[in-house]
């Protein structure tokens, strides 16, 4: 017999037709342990007060919106997952970086296990590494716009003082009335290589944590078309949903990161835009996390799905592909949202016929509770 639509005591929470304006209105997933919260996001509410945003448990389409206090009426929360929202709730600003740097912090007291404690830590070393290196090749890059004929000689690679010291020349030089001084101008690079560190730098060079997730995106989904050619109509649908999603959301991913790089080119200008204007450059260097925000789990359910446990992932994984935001198309200059939607059409046409995963309510809630604990150590 097929799930019901709707679970009755979750309907007051239902939210109907659910298409949201903005990244925030949409919310930033939260790596919950809970098998019943799988792919939940945070978002703002009306009340200061943040807002669940749950897909329906029953496995058919929409969402539910909820305040915490309404949990008890979807499940019992595992300890890490009321730390988890304990932490985030509680955050001025909620975006991608901001509520992982909180989730790291909770998945370092250990309530997720120790390899998730291990793999938070050793993420939080790497994030400040890839600060130090991004920094590094921020002062490159400014010698070599301040000096493009190499007149003053060739760096030695690693040498970091004649580096800066290079780079305070250029700025020197650059200096006219009305614009930063050099010390603020040095200072305001700092801050830029922070900013920019998750995107990385044109080409790469830092192996930036963003373009990477992209990749392993791309790999993902060729691991899936070779995996689609034994599969059975239902997997191929999510498959499909998957490959047209993960496309169209790369195809934005490489326009927002090129509005950021671009910027990159005039290092000089970028300095004085950032010491006036911080938000606006804040703004445009989050872009490219918040369109691949949820497709870091939907990977890892992937490499921890074993070959017998493929089919039901894939259902998780369809289930779980993030909406586009009405507000792309204004970055975009085309539709992201309406594309996306015309994606998901598709997987609604068999979705009332085919039985949803319903394992969180079917006794293997241990198992999968401990799954969700090793995909924090994938996500981390």
């Amino acid at each position: 017999m097929a799930a019901p639509d709707t679970l009755p005591w979750l309907a007051r929470y239902d939210a109907g037709k659910y298409q949201p304006g903005t990244f925030l209105e949409r919310g930033v997933m939260l790596p919950f342990t809970t098998p019943a919260l799988l792919g939940g996001r945070i978002r703002p509410g009306e009340r200061k007060s943040p807002e669940l945003v749950l897909a329906n448990p029953a496995g058919a389409e929409g969402v539910y919106i909820l305040p915490w206090s309404g949990m008890p009426d979807v499940c019992t929360p595992t300890l890490h997952d009321r730390a988890l929202w304990g932490r985030v709730a509680e955050l001025a600003i909620l975006t991608p970086r901001t509520v992982r740097q909180a989730t790291r912090a909770v998945a370092a007291e250990g309530l997720a296990g120790r390899a998730a404690a291990r793999a938070a830590a050793e993420a939080e070393k790497a994030t400040r590494d890839a600060c130090t290196y991004t920094h590094y090749h921020l002062l490159l890059e400014l010698v070599r716009q301040g000096d493009p004929d190499g007149r003053a000689g060739t760096l030695r690679p690693g040498d970091l003082t004649a580096l800066e010291q290079r780079a305070r020349a250029v700025l020197v030089a650059r200096r006219t009335d009305g614009s930063l001084s050099p010390a603020s101008a040095f200072e305001a690079l700092a801050e830029l290589a922070e900013v920019v560190e998750p995107c990385g730098l044109p080409g790469d060079p830092t192996r930036a944590r963003l373009p990477q997730l992209a990749a392993e995106i791309t790999g993902m989904i060729q691991d899936l078309g070779r995996w689609a050619e034994l599969a059975g109509p239902a997997e191929r649908s999510c498959i499909r949903l998957l490959s047209d999603g993960a496309m169209l959301t790369h195809r934005c991913f490489r326009l927002a990161l090129k509005a950021l790089q671009d910027q990159l080119g005039d290092l000089w200008t970028m300095v004085q835009r950032w010491r006036l204007a911080p938000e606006a450059i804040s703004a445009l260097a989050a872009r490219p996390e918040w369109l691949l925000d949820g497709w870091e789990l939907i990977c890892g359910l992937w490499r921890a799905a074993g070959e017998s446990q493929r089919g039901a992932a894939l259902l998780d994984m369809a289930s779980l592909v993030p909406m586009i935001p009405a507000e792309v198309g204004d970055w975009m200059g085309f539709d992201a949202a309406g594309t996306m939607e015309a994606h998901r059409s598709g997987l609604r046409q068999w979705r009332r016929t085919v039985q949803p995963n319903q394992d969180w309510v079917s006794g293997r809630m241990l198992e999968l509770t401990a799954r969700n604990e090793g995909l924090r150590a994938h996500c981390a």
